[in-house]
């Protein structure tokens, strides 16, 4: 399913098309506030059609007729990942909001298990107040809470769970040489607690040092295009703007 949202504000740069992926359990109302904030027309394309990470890949590679450059938050910026290291002739650039080049940790499985057992004795809204909050530094007041559990049941429970096999089949990219041929922008929330900034660093570290760039902004967490949409945007259009 793909949502398209063409918010075109005068004349710009002719510039490689753009796709942007969302995270998990998020569909297109988790990158809105930051579309509209980037001013350009952004398809944004949702992670769960496939059963496999690899068969996942493959088929977002087939949604870019040119080099693109693609926009990925969180499990999305894990995907765009992978989809660079394989598909580097359908990538231009890349911009990674909160996202890591790690393969799936030990804890990984009992994450998930604990996850998938809040989801079945309470239904999404356990599943995002018990065990995503806290890890999105959330309070059980906070209004984005009520938008996440809008979007989780859209997404529901089926893709979810391919989501969740992504997550835990995914390899990962730290290893020598570096998969990454083109320019990189990542972008951290300071207080980020599942990506933190040291994973922007590491994903630096292995991009061309022409054209890439890492930046934090302070007080932010996991849920950076919606906390601080305005300063993604910014640092977006920067980047955009300077690439060849």
């Amino acid at each position: 399913m793909r949502d398209f949202i063409a918010l075109l504000h005068g004349p710009v740069k002719s510039l490689p098309a753009l796709i942007a992926l969302p995270g998990t359990l998020m569909d297109e109302a988790s990158l809105r506030p930051l579309v509209a904030a980037l001013g350009l027309p952004v398809t944004v394309e949702l992670l769960g059609a496939e059963e496999v990470f690899d068969a996942e890949i493959d088929r977002l590679a087939t949604l870019a007729a040119q080099p693109t450059t693609w926009i990925g938050h969180s499990l999305g910026g894990i995907a765009v990942l992978h989809l660079a290291a394989r598909w580097p002739i359908r990538c231009a650039a890349l911009v990674l909001l909160a996202s890591n080049l790690r393969p799936d940790g030990q804890r990984g499985p009992l994450i998930r298990a604990q996850q998938l057992a809040s989801l079945e004795q309470g239904g999404m809204s356990a599943l995002l107040r018990r065990q995503l909050a806290p890890d999105y530094g959330l309070r059980d007041d906070d209004a984005l809470l009520d938008s996440l559990q809008a979007q989780a049941e859209r997404i529901g429970t089926e893709r979810y769970r391919r989501q969740l096999r992504y997550a835990a089949e995914r390899p990962g990219l730290l290893g020598e040489p570096s998969p990454l041929r083109m320019p990189v922008l990542t972008l951290s929330g300071s207080e980020d607690r599942l990506c933190p900034p040291a994973c922007g660093v590491e994903i630096l570290a292995r991009a061309p040092a022409v054209g890439s760039r890492h930046l934090v902004m302070p007080g932010v967490g996991h849920l950076l295009p919606l906390q601080a949409p305005a300063w993604c945007a910014d640092q977006i259009r920067c980047f955009l703007a300077q690439l060849p």
